[in-house]
């Protein structure tokens, strides 16, 4: 936390932070930051070095996060091997509702031949008893009547 220099309050975060780089910095060391804060009392803005904790607490968070994605690309993986499995499951009854498909549209054909010709068997049927009973003079007849 920082103090205010006005009114001696407290400001905890800054509103915009920046690194200044030193020359005498040694591998791995992180540049020190600076912020400007803004009093939550007098509001007045001020400069101030933002203190950073180094140490074992980032190590960790690393080690955490490295963990982290371990498990959630092992999760990844296993939602990978269940969509493969659900795609192949598909895909294997896909193939089996198009051979049904096959034989319905065969069996639905045969049936629609079979009543095409039992339509064109009653038709000559009706033909045949038309001419056996005389049906069709009859009614020339009663299409024409002063011929």
């Amino acid at each position: 936390m920082v103090t205010c220099p006005r009114c001696g309050s407290e400001a905890n975060t800054p509103t915009k932070t920046w690194p200044i780089p030193s020359k005498t910095m040694k591998e791995g060391e992180r540049p020190q930051l600076v912020g400007i804060f803004e009093c939550p009392n007098c509001k007045a803005r001020f400069r101030s070095a933002v203190e950073t904790e180094t140490g074992p607490k980032d190590t960790t968070s690393i080690k955490n996060m490295v963990e982290r994605v371990k498990s959630i690309k092992g999760e990844l993986m296993q939602t990978l091997m269940n969509l493969r499995e659900k795609i192949n499951t598909l895909e294997t009854e896909r193939a089996s509702l198009m051979v049904e498909i096959v034989k319905l549209r065969k069996a639905a054909e045969s049936r629609a031949e079979a009543l095409e010709s039992e339509v064109s068997m009653l038709r000559n049927e009706a033909e045949s008893l038309r001419d056996l009973l005389g049906y069709k003079e009859e009614e020339k007849e009663e299409e024409n009547p002063l011929e």
